[in-house]
């Protein structure tokens, strides 16, 4: 092989080998999270229904996992500088394992709605904690390939959660999806306790006095919230457009999704790679471009071969605006701060 081949393989060589041990884990976790949600989002209406839930009760669900996950991120951020990130990690995880395990055993929507919640606010720990983390022990210069992993892992859970509640439930009945998460959430946990405290989760005392919002700090939060809006926005009203005004069948909606998926799956740690190679900011601002075309696509119709083809580059962009994104966010924390402002930062960003 030429040098010149060996020098762009490198540092590939590099990044993947940190995927071992750690990165390895927490990506498990964030698969084994993002995988009960995207179980949960097809069947957790039928469930619901078969206990006797009222549509109040269905948006009270929806929406309290949405907020407590939102808490979830917020009350890690306040303790982890104090209580540690990894033991954030394994707490919001035992917590996501033992809310699948009671939603499997209830009988009524009113604790459905609760255990809900309390999925919420694990997997929300599980975000923030994990994202510290890794960013306490993988190096610096790596860490838009790290939160790249994770980002991929993730959307991998919510790509097959679908398909994989489905046949659960064809194989079993509705409750079981919830009892598989919960063991796999229990093994992810095992995983957790065998990993090692980082070190530098000692560094506090003078660094704690800095303030958390800082200037880089605010213009990641608003950059963050914007683009949630909007393309968050996007996802809300353009299945009702393209079914009522496009005529798409809930197929060809669905298969829009997946494509978004897909292509943070397939690109996610590669955009993060790059991005520690040729500039985090750079890449941030260019992975938004093919999110903001995807709306004038389906505006003007074009063919669904083209949209579903933007659609996955979308996706991988999103994911590598995400990778990014913590990775500046990660530099803009004050070194004794880093939990208090990824987690407030994440959390905020949410109202988008």
């Amino acid at each position: 092989m030429s040098e010149g081949g060996r020098s762009r393989i490198g540092p590939i060589t590099q990044a993947l080998s940190s995927a071992r041990g750690p990165l390895g884990i927490v990506a498990a976790v964030s698969f084994v999270s993002s995988l009960g949600i995207g179980v949960m989002l097809p069947l957790l209406p039928l469930y619901a229904v078969s206990l006797g839930a009222t549509p109040l009760q269905l948006g009270l669900m929806t929406g309290g996992f949405a907020l407590m996950n939102t808490v979830g991120q917020l009350l890690a951020g306040l303790y982890m500088d104090r209580g540690g990130s990894l033991r954030l990690v394994r707490l919001g995880t035992g917590v996501y394992a033992a809310a699948n395990a009671l939603i499997a055993t209830i009988h009524d929507a009113s604790a459905l709605i609760a255990f809900r919640g309390m999925a919420g606010l694990g997997a929300g720990a599980d975000l923030i904690g994990s994202r510290v983390y890794l960013a306490r022990v993988a190096r610096a210069e790596r860490m838009g390939f790290v939160n790249g992993v994770l980002g991929s892992a993730g959307s991998a859970g919510t790509v097959l959660g679908p398909a994989f509640g489905g046949t659960v439930v064809a194989l079993f009945d509705l409750r079981a999806p919830f009892v598989i998460v919960a063991l796999t959430s229990t093994l992810a946990l095992i995983g957790l306790l065998t990993l090692r405290m980082p070190t530098s989760e000692d560094v506090r005392m003078k660094a704690d006095m800095q303030p958390v919002f800082n200037r880089p700090v605010i213009t990641l939060l608003l950059a963050n919230t914007l683009l949630a809006t909007g393309f968050g926005g996007f996802m809300t009203t353009y299945a009702p457009f393209a079914t009522q005004i496009r005529g798409w069948s809930t197929f060809e909606v669905g298969l829009l999704f997946t494509a978004a998926g897909a292509g943070a799956v397939a690109f996610g740690a590669g955009l993060g790679l790059l991005a520690d190679k040729t500039g985090r900011r750079r890449l941030a601002i260019v992975a938004t471009i093919p999110a903001s075309l995807m709306g004038l696509g389906i505006v003007f119709d074009l063919a669904h071969p083209l949209l579903y083809a933007l659609m996955f580059i979308a996706g991988a962009g999103m994911a590598g605006f995400t990778a990014s994104w913590f990775a500046l966010l990660n530099e803009a924390a004050p070194q004794g701060r880093k939990g208090r402002t990824i987690g407030v930062v994440s959390a905020l960003s949410n109202v988008g």
